[in-house]
Order: C-alpha cells, then structure tokens, then sequence
C-alpha cells in the first residue's frame, strides 16, 4: 500500500501519526493549590476533543481514497475539499487553544508543539 500512496497521502498520514502522539502529550501545565496540574488535549476543553477528531477524519479520507474502508462521502466532494475543510478547522482549533492557553497565563507543552506540526503537514 505504501507504494500507491502520493506525496499528499505521506504527508496526511505523518499528520495523523504526530497528531494522535499530540493529542496523548501535555497541551499545557499550570500550578494549582500548590501542585503541577499537566493537561492532555482530552482535558483541555472541547477543542482537544474537536483536534482529536479532526485527525481520525483525515486518516478516514486517505483510506476511503485507497478503498480501504467504504467511501461515506458518495462522490459528493473531493479529497481536496475534505482535505481542505479539515486543515483550515484544525487550524482554528489549534489557534484558539493557543489563545486560551496564552490568556490563561498557563505554559505550553510538547503537544501542542506537535499539534501545530501536524497542523502544518495537514496544510
């Protein structure tokens, strides 16, 4: 499968495997009550969850591309749109959670890092 797979899918598929490994690491940390409280994208608030899901959506249109699983978009939009739609909504997903860590006075972690690297492989 690897052979069939173009310069587009490579990098959608390195988008979904940095994306599901930012989604498991710390997204920010802050101190509370005098302990260090390190939160992952599934506690971050919704838009964890939105990061989250977005990137199953990519790995789901590069394998119903590859016929790997049944195409539930029935030819109705491209690859290229969906791919498209699911860059520019993680973009404002990552950015906003950037915004609320930054306003929060809270410390960014790796995951976010690797969030805003799979972002860029996505677009």
């Amino acid at each position: 499968m690897l052979r069939r797979l173009d310069w587009s899918d490579r990098s959608a598929l390195a988008a979904v495997v940095v994306g599901l490994l930012a989604a498991y690491l710390t997204w920010y940390s802050y101190v509370s009550a005098g302990s260090n409280v390190a939160v992952n994208a599934f506690r971050a608030s919704i838009l964890g969850d939105v990061f989250f899901l977005l990137i199953a959506a990519e790995a789901l249109v590069v394998l119903m591309r590859h016929g790997v699983v049944p195409d539930v978009r029935g030819g109705r939009i491209s690859d290229r749109t969906a791919r498209t739609a699911i860059a520019a909504a993680t973009a404002v997903v990552v950015l906003l959670q950037l915004i609320l860590i930054a306003a929060g006075g809270r410390s960014a972690g790796a995951g976010m890092l690797l969030a805003f690297l799979a972002l860029l492989a996505l677009a």
